[in-house]
């Protein structure tokens, strides 16, 4: 067994962290990352656009400081779905979806379908569509809440990840 001591200010530093996971999709487009410090600590809303394929992901997230900043990363097609606020003491703590060909675009990967439920039970979408032969993906998180996204864009989402807080 490896005990590992680290200095206060370490460990202050790192009850602020958060864990990037993913990123489902193809590694096609432009890399959209949240930059920090400051880190995000609270998702506030999403909203998406879609039709056959997830267009454009906009959310909203809370950092250390208190501050909100609104990012909006994709393209300019699609429907436009109604925003999901979060309530207060509510977080996204599974998200589910699919990415496969979107071969009308001559695309090789999207992200075609995604939805998000909150530890409250409430769910936002399903979004886009399901493609025959589609890769499923699947992030239930027992512990732990999303923050954050980061994308690989340009008219659509290529690729997600997902900035996780323990």
């Amino acid at each position: 067994m490896v005990l590992l001591i680290l200095p206060p200010a370490i460990c202050l530093h790192l009850k602020d962290a958060i864990i990037k996971i993913g990123m489902w999709g193809a590694m096609v487009g432009t890399l959209h990352e949240i930059v920090m410090p400051p880190t995000p600590t609270d998702l506030v809303s999403i909203k998406i656009k879609s039709i056959d394929t997830i267009d454009r992901l906009t959310f909203t997230y809370k950092d250390t400081t208190g501050t909100q900043t609104t990012m909006s990363w994709g393209g300019d097609l699609g429907d436009d779905h109604p925003e999901f606020k979060l309530n207060p003491n509510e977080y996204v703590n599974h998200v589910y979806g699919t990415v496969g060909p979107f071969a009308t675009q001559g695309l090789c990967y999207t992200v075609n379908s995604i939805t998000f439920v909150t530890n409250q039970g409430r769910k936002y979408g399903p979004w886009g569509t399901r493609g025959s032969s589609d890769a499923a993906f699947d992030l239930p998180l027992e512990k732990g809440r999303i923050v954050g996204f980061y994308v690989r864009a340009d008219n659509f989402i290529s690729g997600i990840g997902f900035y996780v807080r323990p």
